[in-house]
């Protein structure tokens, strides 16, 4: 099985999808994605609170989607169950400040907590945070978003796969990355994620951030593509 997150950023979506296609994900999060011309058991749409465009959760193949109850909140965490050969729970982020990318995704973890807690889940997404960008004095860090999916058993698929001797990646040291501010290769960060369940980990897992001037020239983001056993 595999998943992509992509925040495919603004503008034409049809070559975006093209590129989508041509990962060949089973399950896709796009971020900062416009709306379809429908939803369908396959494409669902949830629109954000600070522009025209949202998260597009897409399946293909023998996967489906559906909504989950959702709590309340701006969409900038939001619930879905995968049904397919390989059955989940799903938390499509996209963070605005709402009131601040910290709080806005604390919220939706708080929220969704009996999720996380239940059953399998994966969460995956443009989290516009890492824990390298904490401040002191901050009383809601990413530090503690971080810990609590690690407590409800989920590891960052990208820093175990590309773990050195058994030691994962620390945060803020990911060779990869996934946004370059404005385009600028001097302005790289990390800041896309997919956490997955700890059992998926103990099996194959392959993680790749797709990159390349092709993809350059259709956003500021890079896709994550993780591919498990099924």
């Amino acid at each position: 099985m595999r998943i992509v997150t992509w925040n495919c950023c603004r503008g034409p979506f049809e070559k975006k999808l093209a590129a989508l296609e041509s990962l060949a994900p089973d399950i896709a999060v796009l971020t900062e994605a416009t709306r379809p011309s429908e939803e369908t058991d396959q494409v669902l749409w949830f629109p954000s609170g600070a522009s025209s465009l949202g998260i597009q959760v897409r399946a293909s193949g023998e996967y489906k989607i559906e909504r989950i109850a959702a709590a309340d909140l701006p969409n900038c965490v939001v619930p879905v169950r995968v049904i397919g050969p390989r059955s989940f729970n799903l938390l499509a982020i996209w963070t605005w400040p709402a009131p601040s990318y910290i709080k806005a995704f604390m919220n939706g973890l708080t929220a969704y907590a009996g999720l996380l807690d239940s059953d399998e889940t994966v969460v995956a997404g443009d989290f516009n945070g890492n824990p390298t960008f904490d401040k002191p004095g901050t009383r809601i860090k990413w530090s503690m978003a971080f810990a609590r999916l690690q407590e409800a058993g989920l590891v960052s698929a990208y820093h175990h796969a590309h773990a050195d001797h058994g030691h994962a990646v620390p945060w803020g040291s990911e060779r990869h990355a996934t946004h370059h501010f404005l385009r600028k290769p001097d302005r790289p960060f990390h800041i896309d994620f997919c956490f997955v369940p700890q059992a998926w980990a103990t099996k194959a897992l392959e993680v790749h951030v797709a990159s390349g001037p092709e993809w350059i020239s259709l956003s500021d983001h890079f896709p994550i593509l993780v591919t498990t056993e099924d």
